[in-house]
């Protein structure tokens, strides 16, 4: 009996199948003699990076190392032990989110049953996963991202602190890497590390492969964006300490925000962010059982002294004058709730907050014009004024 799964950019995938009487995936243990198949074997210190392989039982755990190992050696059949047809989905899906590495296939796979009756009845799955590229391809191709990846890694200092090391990457790869969604293998990180074009997976899964080459914990999460009920996204969880954060490195992006080259500014939003912030916007699936991330020590605007619980008109207004008089490029203001983040706009970007601010300098020269763009609108309640 020949049955097909596919799983594709993690989104499980509901198997319907005629199953013949007395067919089933998983036989009787007491028919059935046990067999050694081969199992990639999974250090200490690499369990505890693969979130998805933690989440699984035992069993399941047995079948991840298999199929890892058969994905590890690009085999076209994967022989593992029987489980349910939902159940192998489940655990495929495991093995591709802890794998970036595993870039030659995108999660689809076809599988059959094997039966072996001799003196003893056996019983297997016969998996056999789809791959995009050639395997004489594979290793050159493997080698390239490689070295790509240790390059970028060289740049990083090592001496810095966790949260120093995941803001390093996500600058790294939105400086390095350009969004376009007609980029050649856009699913994997193929696409980020030799063609320096990708999108959302494409940045999630790099970003996950980078910190992870690090020994840092970051691991993929897929889901949909609110605003869009059809879309699909993915992004990171990261821990720091004994606390978790999302990243969403493609956020951060000028190039997926549309911005000009003026423009052209790191948005930081969505660096080790909290529920509050990622919720607002972001759907996670419900493939993962993902932990809370209340913590908010580690906002970028918090901890660059630019975040506001309550708006206030003055004080606002002597920030603007500062940061005028000194040339900055550009003035970020975040606020933590939505009411005091609409005040800020009615002030500067409706009202002449910022022109009573410039009023106000007496450094100015007869005649000098000062000019700015305002970014806002976001649900992050981040206003940025780029100063002229």
């Amino acid at each position: 009996m020949n049955r097909k799964g596919k799983a594709i950019a993690f989104f499980l995938i509901t198997f319907l199948f005629l199953i013949s009487s007395g067919c089933v995936l998983k036989p009787d243990s007491e028919s059935v003699k046990e067999e050694k198949l081969p199992e990639r074997k999974i250090e200490t210190s690499e369990e505890a990076l693969f979130y998805g392989y933690q989440s699984l039982s035992k069993e399941e755990q047995q079948i991840y190392r298999q199929i890892a190992e058969g994905l590890e050696k690009q085999e076209s059949e994967i022989r593992i032990t029987p489980i349910e047809e939902d159940r192998l989905t489940s655990v495929f899906n495991m093995v591709m989110i802890d794998h970036p590495e595993y870039f030659w296939t995108e999660g689809e796979f076809q599988y059959t049953t094997i039966e072996d009756l001799t003196e003893d009845t056996k019983m297997a799955i016969q998996l056999m996963p789809v791959y995009s590229i050639e395997k004489k391809q594979i290793n050159e191709l493997k080698l390239q991202i490689e070295h790509q990846a240790e390059e970028w890694i060289s740049q990083i200092d090592g001496s810095l602190d966790i949260y120093e090391k995941i803001k390093s990457v996500y600058e790294l790869l939105i400086r390095e890497v350009e969004y376009d969604e007609t980029s050649s293998y856009n699913q994997t990180i193929q696409s980020v590390f030799l063609e320096k074009r990708t999108v959302c997976m494409g940045y999630a899964k790099a970003t996950q492969y980078l910190l992870n080459k690090m020994g840092i914990f970051c691991t993929l999460v897929t889901g949909t964006i609110l605003e869009e009920p059809n879309s699909s996204h993915a992004w990171n969880l990261v821990q720091i300490g004994d606390s978790y954060y999302y990243v969403d490195t493609t956020w951060g992006s000028p190039g997926y925000n549309g911005k000009d080259e003026r423009e052209a500014w790191i948005s930081y939003s969505y660096l080790c962010c909290s529920d509050r912030v990622l919720n607002a916007t972001h759907r996670a699936n419900e493939d993962l059982q993902l932990p809370p991330c209340s913590d908010e020590s580690y906002n970028y605007y918090r901890k660059k002294g630019c975040f506001y619980e309550e708006y206030d008109r003055d004080y606002i207004r002597d920030i603007l004058k500062k940061d005028i008089e000194n040339k900055n490029e550009k003035t970020e203001l975040c606020f933590q709730e939505q009411e005091e983040y609409r005040r800020a706009v009615e002030d500067i970007v409706e009202g002449n907050l910022i022109q009573e601010a410039i009023q106000e300098i007496t450094t100015l020269s007869p005649g000098e014009q000062i000019s700015w763009q305002i970014s806002y609108g976001g649900k992050d309640n981040l206003l940025v004024i780029l100063w002229n």
